[in-house]
């Protein structure tokens, strides 16, 4: 008798499931191809920084816009369940953050962990200083992707009331940063680190909402050629990079026009996606993924500190970055990662499950927004400055843990108790 496909909830799309599961692994793979370990002495460096095969691929393989819009599109479904459940913007946002924040600081626990074994067991400090910040890169998602989902219920709110208007709102006020920054010498284009993700993310709302699926086939085509064409204007008529990693931190107007090809392309290949998805083996292989990618990756990070140090133990050589034997090498070191990151799914759940739960307390929205800029703090200071010297990795955890413990406990006064209904909703918009 053939198994029934488990049940899916009727306002879950398995196309955006399938995007979310699939782009973590390959952003996962692609730094565990740029860590490049070399010289003499031993030093960590971006391996692939400037190499251009690598480069022209980033039009196709950096796919963190597509995760933003499915982030969109999971952040305003999660919210409007919700909101339909009585709760407020300030719960909202306070089970969100947690839900980044506790990993992130379980993760960041164990990378510091890790380093300072490797410290004591006798490493080269100088060589762990540089390898501590190629581990810290992954962070820049974390910390926009905490930001921007707390913005969510405004965001929603304008995209009812005024959508087209923040479409161009968020897309020229991005441009003219990145404008002036680049013509003008003003420095504004840290900004976009907000403008253009929340652009991106905005574009997840209109996915939700079938924006994109009621145009017709030819003109999502035109719309996706049209953003690559003026991607190539801005490239070789601009002076913009070809690498699409350049132009992300912080992001350039580059970003936009990619983000934009990206979900026409995506809407385009979903009628295709959902098809796949019926297929059970397809469905429970997404799930897994959807299951551990956040463990996938925060801890591949441990898992590179881990197959380091058992490659300085063993005396392994470190051939140059980019050489011959250096390539031929990616395939143990990539597939060593992997099966650390394997086993460390099952610990890594056992561990975040060891969190007190949050107490049922009513959070204003301006401290659950505080709270969340608290841990967007800790995640960015770890970020910039990096996990060595040791006391600054410190920091930037203690923040985060601040953050989570501000969290947890919620706000001065217990909510009032829902109705059954309500709090049956509510029970199932949490799990989800």
């Amino acid at each position: 008798m053939q198994r029934s496909i488990p049940r899916i909830p009727p306002d879950r799309d398995l196309s955006i499931d399938a995007v979310r599961a699939v782009c973590l692994p390959v952003v996962v793979l692609l730094h565990a191809l740029q860590m490049g370990i070399g010289g003499e002495p031993l030093r960590a460096s971006n391996a692939l920084d400037g190499w251009q095969p690598l480069a022209w691929a980033t039009w196709v393989l950096m796919i963190m816009p597509t995760f933003f819009i499915a982030g969109g599109f999971a952040g305003i479904t999660t919210w409007r369940r919700l909101r339909h459940a009585g709760e407020s913007v300030g719960h909202y946002v306070r089970i969100r953050t947690l839900r980044l924040a506790r990993p992130v600081a379980t993760a960041m626990a164990g990378v510091l962990l890790v380093l300072v074994a490797m410290l004591v067991s006798g490493v080269d400090p100088e060589l762990l200083r540089t390898f501590a910040v190629r581990l810290a890169e992954p962070l820049w998602f974390i910390a926009v992707y905490m930001l921007v989902t707390a913005f969510v219920p405004l965001m929603s709110w304008l995209h009812h009331r005024a959508a087209w208007a923040t479409y161009f709102g968020l897309a020229g006020a991005a441009v003219a940063c990145d404008l002036l920054a680049r013509f003008a010498g003003i420095p504004l284009l840290p900004l976009n680190w907000l403008l253009v993700w929340l652009f991106v993310q905005q574009l997840g709302f209109g996915v939700r909402d079938g924006w994109y699926a009621k145009r017709p086939r030819w003109l999502l085509v035109a719309l996706a050629v049209a953003a690559y064409a003026l991607l190539v204007v801005a490239v070789f008529g601009l002076g913009y990079s070809n690498d699409m990693l350049d132009n992300l931190n912080p992001p350039t107007s580059t970003i936009i026009l990619l983000a934009l090809a990206q979900c026409y392309l995506f809407t385009l290949l979903q009628p295709a996606i959902r098809a796949l998805m019926r297929r059970r083996p397809v469905l429970l292989a997404v799930g897994a993924l959807g299951t551990f990618g956040m463990v996938v990756y925060l801890w591949h990070t441990v898992a590179m500190a881990l197959v380091l140090w058992a490659q300085l133990a063993v005396g392994l050589p470190f051939p140059e970055p980019l050489s011959a034997s250096w390539w031929w090498t990616r395939i143990p070191w990539v597939l060593a990662i992997a099966a650390v990151v394997a086993l460390l799914c099952l610990v890594v759940p056992r561990l975040e499950r060891l969190w007190p739960q949050a107490r049922d307390r009513r959070t204003p929205a301006w401290a659950a927004w505080g709270w969340s800029v608290v841990a967007v703090v800790g995640v960015g200071w770890t970020l910039v400055l990096g996990y060595l010297p040791l006391q600054q990795g410190l920091v930037g955890l203690a923040l985060v843990l601040v953050a989570v413990v501000g969290l947890t406990v919620g706000g001065p006064g217990r909510g009032a108790k829902p109705r059954p209904r309500v709090a049956e909703r509510r029970e199932r918009a949490v799990r989800r």
